[in-house]
């Protein structure tokens, strides 16, 4: 079995997270704040627990 490359995983999904919120800005004009006080940690969140479950060993 192929083995995933995490932080290259891990630093792809926050940068596309960065890169969806720069084409909002440019399309919509403004993102609401209110939004992205729950979006924000809750992205890092589920990015964070992928990147721990695709590190663990297959044992």
């Amino acid at each position: 079995m192929k083995r995933v490359d995490v932080v290259s995983l891990i630093s792809g999904l926050l940068l596309s997270t960065i890169a969806v919120f720069a084409l909002w800005t440019a399309i919509a004009g403004r993102i609401e704040w209110s939004v992205l006080r729950v979006a924000g940690p809750l992205t890092l969140v589920v990015v964070g627990v992928l990147g721990l479950a695709l590190s663990r060993g297959k044992e």
